[in-house]
Formats: structure tokens, sequence, C-alpha cells
């Protein structure tokens, strides 16, 4: 039930809010070229501090709600969502993989002399996980030919 809100927002937080995702909308229209994402902003910003010395609540409250449900007709037209190149499904997520952490036996002695205690406590843990491993799954069966 984590997702129901426990607390109401005030005005501040949904003009906030609305703020943050005119700028998410801005990217999705305009993400290639800066400098049109730039001009869009600066426009909202401008709608924005027009209006943000308004006295009367009941005209604020309007005026946040219409710009809510601008937004919200704005954002159907761009349902795609902006992924970051390294996210997952980016285009180049997992480009530079992480090696391996088997990598780090084949370190020549001298190499791993640098660090000694980082390798005696990985030896300590490799053997505690082939101690786990044996207990729990046994002894593997030789493969048959």
């Amino acid at each position: 039930m984590s997702n129901l809100p426990t607390t109401f927002l005030t005005h501040s937080q949904r003009v906030c809010r609305l703020y943050k995702s005119l700028f998410v909308l801005a990217r999705r229209e305009h993400w290639p070229d800066r400098l049109a994402y730039r001009q869009r902003m600066v426009e909202y910003r401008a709608r924005l501090d027009a209006n943000k010395n308004v006295q009367d609540l009941m005209r604020a409250k309007r005026l946040l709600i219409a710009g809510e449900e601008e937004l919200k007709k704005a954002m159907y037209w761009h349902t795609e969502n902006f992924n970051f190149p390294e996210s997952p499904s980016g285009i180049a997520e997992g480009r530079y993989p992480t090696p391996d952490d088997s990598a780090l036996d084949s370190w020549h002695p001298l190499e791993k002399a640098q660090y000694p205690t980082y390798f005696a406590t990985r030896e300590k843990r490799k053997k505690a996980y082939m101690e786990w491993y044996l207990k729990r799954y046994g002894v593997p069966d030789p493969p048959m030919m």
C-alpha cells in the first residue's frame, strides 16, 4: 500500500512538479535540437513567472489545473520514453561489460602482492563459497563421454 499518498501536496509542490514535468515534455519534443529545447524551457518559465504573484487562491488553483490539463494533452502525443544511453534498454547498455571476477585469478603474484588484504579476504570468501556450494549441492558428477 506504499503507492497511496499519505499527505496532500501543497500548491507550491504541485507547481514545482508541473515545472519538472514541463522539462520532461520539452526534452521529448525537442531533444536533439538543444536550442529549440532551451527556447521552449524559457517560454514555459516565462508563463510560470507571469502568474507567480497571483494573490487570489482560486485563480491560482484554476491556473494550475489548466496547466496540468495542458500538460496531459501535450504528453499524449509524446508517450515514448526517453532512455539515457547507459540505462537499461538504452542503446549503449552493456557496451562496456564489467569483467568477471575470475579474471583476478589470472593476475601475476607480484600484482596480487600490491593488494594483500583484498586478496586474502577474497581467498577466504572463495573458500567459504565452495564449502557452502558443496554442502548445498554436493560433489558434481564427472562428465560422461
